[in-house]
């Protein structure tokens, strides 16, 4: 072979590598992810269960891994766990209880006694009922791995579906930290920001005003697409600031269509309607389903709420009973 002919085939070479690269590297338009953070094909899927009066919401990753928030009070347990089936959910991967009141753990004992369960996140408070140290006897003996909730924590699952803890703070919220008519055990719920892709949503437990500021003061990612909306709509929760601070364009308030809570209160809905944030409640709308690529999501309730009624709150029973 002679000079010229190498010097052509040498060219030829250099030629097809340089095209190979750039064939290989991925295009990325504007606003595109990066190859890196593009999530595999598949939808998640969240449910809000109706439960009546509590909170249990179900996370299924893309790939069937699975994630349950709360299972309801004690009366909620059988139908959490026909719920899981019906969405066909054998075992968790995670479980977690996001405060130890019994309108959120109480259907816990239904659910561990039916439902494998590999991992529990827990918010690590002190509270001496028997529905919650019957939990942790109860995850103890079924040597389940028990994890205490600390803002900072990253919980990965899979196709890039990941949880970030936002509550609660290295220090508990004692009982000098909180205003009159709340708890310390509200205000330490766990907090979760659950992103995939560019969606986000926001699980606050009964998070009160208190929590809402702190984290806020934190400099926390607090940005969701969906919130739940924190103690069942409570007026002790889902502040103006916090609103804008989350900037959701849904909410989600899981509450019981009889309850003696006055959940949701007329304030909550105001500030919601004010703030053009779609809104659904299991009490109208039943199960509140919701699916995202990582990109667009949609949110599809079991059944359509009367849209006047939608916005109207409910009073406590102390209220009522005063107001005959």
């Amino acid at each position: 072979m002679n000079y010229k002919l190498k010097q052509l085939f040498g060219a030829l070479f250099i030629a097809l590598f340089v095209l190979g690269l750039f064939a290989c590297k991925p295009k990325i338009e504007e606003g595109q992810l990066p190859a890196s953070e593009i999530p595999a094909a598949g939808s998640l899927q969240i449910f809000a269960l109706d439960v009546g009066q509590g909170d249990s919401l179900l996370i299924i990753s893309p790939q069937g891994k699975s994630v349950l928030i709360d299972a309801g009070a004690v009366e909620a347990g059988d139908d959490v766990v026909n719920a899981l089936r019906n969405h066909g959910v054998n075992q968790l991967d995670l479980v977690v209880a996001t405060h130890p009141h019994a309108d959120h753990i109480g259907g816990m004992k239904r659910l561990l006694d039916n439902v494998p369960v590999k991992k529990f996140l827990d918010s690590g408070q002190t509270y001496s009922t028997v529905t919650y140290e019957k939990m942790l006897q109860e995850i103890k003996d079924k040597k389940i791995a028990f994890i205490k909730a600390v803002r900072g924590q990253n919980i990965e699952l899979d196709s890039g579906v990941k949880f970030e803890v936002l509550n609660p703070g290295k220090e508990l919220f004692k009982e000098g930290n909180i205003g009159s008519g709340r708890s310390v055990q509200n205000a330490n719920s766990v907090v979760l920001r659950l992103s995939y892709g560019t969606f986000a949503m926001l699980f606050t437990g009964d998070a009160e005003f208190e929590t809402e500021a702190q984290m806020m003061t934190a400099g926390l990612n607090l940005s969701a697409d969906i919130l739940k909306i924190g103690h069942h709509g409570s007026r002790h929760a889902t502040s103006g600031k916090f609103l804008t601070a989350v900037n959701p364009k849904v909410a989600i308030i899981s509450d019981g269509a009889t309850n003696d809570y006055g959940h949701p209160a007329q304030l909550t809905l105001d500030n919601l309607k004010k703030a053009s944030i779609k809104t659904f409640r299991t009490d109208l709308n039943g199960e509140v389903a919701i699916t995202s690529d990582g990109k667009q999501y949609d949110v599809k309730p079991a059944r359509q709420a009367n849209p006047n009624e939608l916005w109207i709150g409910r009073q406590p029973a102390h209220e009522l009973a005063a107001n005959p």
